[in-house]
């Protein structure tokens, strides 16, 4: 590994605690005035010095001098140097800043817009802002030339920025920071992990995810090297020899992106890694962590953290690997500073320890509130009695609490669900489906059947170069998992949908109704009208459009229950009272038929 070497002015760039509570700009303002000539952007290797950028970002800033108080402003931009200039032009202009990933699908942008007072581009998406606001964007700093001073001075309690939460579930939400939010949450990032002068960090996410302040602004505010690498035009296959070329010391992902990175590997083992990996936005698995060093031969400190647009920056930890092994996911660690992490049952009751809870974060520097959503404000921000002038924010996450005060993150709410009765945590489904050989990454979710069953679904990407048979995979699951957590159906998919964030999209994953089981032989063509009869039944329970006399019923993903809706079918058909447990017996069609025909011959 090359020795990590800082620049001579390392550590003259401390974040002061008092600094929390200030402003972007003028974090900004002293980093420009002590590095004026240090890189500060740097994107396919054109570098723009700290100097360059504060005078870029004047002229962003001047562009929106004219917009009226409170007014917002939407920044469609990819990722790149363009779009970190106009989120810094209108932080510096108090202006509330909209990131909106031109990537997002036009259903869950296309009602923001009437929510902004102007719409800030880059001329690549001049045509996209068009199509789905119905006005004429404006390019960043074209508006106005650079006036002496900003037209309005941000104070530390003004809204900065309002990140676009999924949309999966409903409308997309606006959640607020402000300015000393943000400050406080770059600011972590020079006290937690040595951000300095002379720090090269990469930035590979959109702006549009809130994961990417501390690549962003973490980096800037320190003083440090922020390197653009946008995987929707390089791949991510290609990181990793990215980061060794630009000798990145510490590389922000998602647990999806170092999968690609440890899937893609490099043609030799580089001399180079990072300082640091820093791990967030889903859960993180032991498999993930010892496949760095077994694979990459790196030995570097990886980060394990949680966070939240509403909540910010709640825990984190260095990982031991050592302590996660036989676990099913990697703890979150502790809570940082400025923040109380408590679990409460669904009557918001404090769970006993070890218990599963949703987890409630309270303390300063939180988000403030949803934009122009008052009453949905109100159900998820509500006063700290114990801590006046803060919130409680209700995450909406579930995690557990070890006796050391470690936090366990276990994904959504609404991933813990029940199955016939059953309580199931999608994320246990998941990390039995991501142990799976060649399965590089897997989705579960809860799914509601034509007949109104709860039933599991699964998605899976596999490994490059590795074909996966669905139902193969079904069969193996089967042998690991009892019958209420297996995956009624299992898709492969080349790619899974990414979010902005890199994360999987779980509200865009493709349908898996209408279509065979994945690995399923063709159907053979029925015979007799039994035969056809049946597979009218199963495709009306399994949501197919072809079933054939070969097919085998569990394979479908069937159970005894599925199996009474056949017997209740044949008796609205045929008047025909036939037992499920008569038909269990006989899981092929062609079978299945026959003894439903001898059946009735014997009964009459």
């Amino acid at each position: 590994m090359i020795p990590f070497e800082r620049a001579e002015f390392d550590g003259k760039m401390p974040f002061e605690r008092a600094e929390f509570d200030g402003t972007i700009p003028a974090r900004l303002r002293r980093i420009v005035e002590a590095l004026p000539e240090a890189e500060a952007l740097v994107e396919d290797g054109r570098a723009l010095t700290y100097a360059a950028l504060d005078a870029e970002t004047d002229r962003a800033a001047a562009s929106l001098a004219d917009l009226p108080a409170g007014g917002a402003v939407a920044l469609v931009f990819g990722i790149g140097t363009e779009a970190v200039i106009a989120l810094l032009g209108a932080l510096k202009a108090g202006v509330p800043a909209m990131p909106i990933d031109p990537a997002a699908p036009p259903e869950d942008v296309m009602g923001l817009f009437a929510q902004v007072a102007r719409i800030v581009t880059a001329p690549a998406q001049e045509a996209w802002c068009r199509d789905r606001a119905g006005q004429v964007p404006v390019q960043v700093g074209t508006a106005h030339p650079a006036p002496a001073q900003a037209a309005r001075t941000p104070r530390p309690e003004d809204p900065a920025i309002i990140y676009l939460t999924s949309a999966s579930t409903g409308p997309a939400k606006g959640v607020v920071r402000t300015q000393r939010s943000l400050c406080w949450h770059a600011g972590l990032q020079t006290r937690h992990h040595g951000y300095a002068p002379g720090e090269r960090i990469a930035h590979l996410s959109s702006f549009a995810f809130a994961g990417s302040i501390p690549a962003i602004l973490g980096g800037l505010l320190a003083g440090a090297t922020v390197e653009v690498f946008d995987s929707r035009r390089h791949g991510l296959l290609g990181l990793g020899r990215w980061a060794a070329e630009r000798r990145i010391t510490v590389l922000p992902v998602t647990p999806p992106v170092l999968r690609d990175l440890v899937e893609a590997r490099m043609p030799e083992r580089q001399a180079w890694q990072p300082r640091r990996i820093i791990v967030g936005g889903e859960v993180l698995r032991p498999e993930d962590v010892t496949a760095l060093r077994d694979r990459l031969g790196w030995d570097c400190a990886v980060v394990n953290r949680l966070a939240s647009s509403e909540a910010g920056m709640i825990a984190e930890w260095v990982v031991d690997p050592a302590a996660v092994q036989g676990r099913e996911a990697v703890p979150v660690g502790w809570p940082v500073e400025d923040r109380h992490v408590t679990l409460v049952d669904e009557q918001g009751e404090p769970v006993p320890l070890g218990e599963i809870g949703e987890i409630v974060v309270s303390g300063d520097y939180t988000a403030i509130g949803y934009w122009g959503r008052p009453e949905l404000t109100a159900e998820r921000f509500r006063p700290d009695p114990d801590r006046p002038g803060c919130f409680r924010v209700f995450s909406g996450d579930l995690g557990r609490l070890h006796p050391d005060g470690m936090l366990e993150h276990l994904g959504r709410a609404d991933h813990m669900v029940k199955i016939r009765g059953y309580r199931v945590e999608l994320a246990a489904v998941e990390a039995v489906l991501c142990r799976q050989e060649g399965v590089a990454e897997g989705v579960v979710q809860a799914v509601r059947t034509s007949g109104g069953d709860m039933r599991l679904a699964a998605w899976v990407q596999p490994a490059p170069g590795v074909e996966i048979n669905g139902l193969a995979l079904r069969r193996r699951l089967a042998s690991q998992l009892p019958d209420y957590m297996l995956p009624w159906r299992v898709g492969v998919f080349e790619a899974l949908p990414r979010s902005a964030g890199n994360k999987i999209a779980r509200g865009r994953l493709p349908t898996l109704s209408g279509t065979r089981p994945d690995g399923m032989a063709p159907p053979v063509p029925t015979r007799g009208e039994t035969e056809w009869l049946l597979a009218e039944i199963w495709c009306e329970i399994f949501e197919v459009d072809e079933v054939g006399r070969e097919d085998d019923f569990f394979e479908f993903g069937g159970d005894s229950l599925d199996m009474l809706q056949v017997a209740a079918g044949l008796y609205e058909r045929r008047a025909v009272f036939i037992t499920d447990s008569d038909l269990l017996e006989h899981p092929r069609l062609a079978d299945m038929a026959a003894a439903v025909d001898r059946l009735t011959e014997d009964a009459a």
